[in-house]
C-alpha cells in the first residue's frame, strides 16, 4: 500500500493544512546534509505516527523536500519547496517522552541536534511552541537513502 493510499484511509481531515503523506519537509540549512546523505535521524514534536497528524509509518518510502518558503497551517498556505528531491525509506518511527531520549537516539541527527537540550531548542525554533504543547513527546524518525531513480522514474518506482 502506498503512502497516498494510506492518506485516503484517514477517517477525518485535519483541521490544518496537510502536506502530502509521501513527502517529508526539511529546512534549507539541512539541504547539504541530505544531498551528502549525512543525516539519517530526524525528530518531530508530538506523535507523528500514522494516522496522527502528519504521521508516518516505518517501511514507507517518501521524498525528502527542502523548504524554500515556509507555509502557514492557520492560513492554509502550503510551503514552497526548491527542486531538491531525495528518496528516503523510513526504518523506524518511534514516539518517546523527551526525557527518555538517550545519547544513542541522536546518532545520525544533524550536527545542531546532539542532546535533549539542543533538540528542545531546535524544535522551539522551528515550530514556535514549547515541547509541553506536545505532551513532552517527540517522534524519532530513522531513515535510509534509496537509490537515485533513473531519468523519467520517480522515487517510488
Amino acid at each position: 500500500m502506498s503512502a497516498g493510499d494510506l492518506h485516503s484511509l484517514a477517517s477525518a481531515p485535519s483541521p490544518t493544512f496537510d502536506l502530502p503523506r509521501d513527502e517529508m519537509a526539511f529546512r534549507p540549512r539541512y539541504e547539504n546534509l541530505l544531498l551528502a546523505q549525512a543525516i539519517s535521524t530526524v525528530f518531530r514534536p508530538g506523535n507523528r505516527t500514522w494516522p496522527h497528524w502528519r504521521g508516518y509509518l516505518a517501511g514507507e518510502t517518501v521524498t525528502a523536500r527542502v523548504i524554500e518558503r515556509c507555509g502557514d497551517d492557520a492560513l492554509r498556505i502550503a510551503p514552497r519547496f526548491n527542486s531538491v528531491r531525495v528518496g528516503i525509506r523510513l526504518l523506524a518511527v518511534t514516539v518517546l517522552p523527551v526525557e527518555a531520549l538517550s545519547a544513542a537516539d541522536f546518532a545520525g541527527s544533524s550536527p545542531d541536534v546532539t542532546d535533549i537540550e539542543s533538540l528542545l531548542t531546535h524544535l522551539r525554533d522551528i515550530y514556535g511552541r514549547p515541547i509541553d504543547d506536545y505532551g513532552r513527546q517527540v517522534t524519532r524518525i530513522r531513515f535510509a537513502y534509496v537509490e537515485r531513480p533513473r531519468p523519467g522514474q520517480d522515487w517510488l518506482g
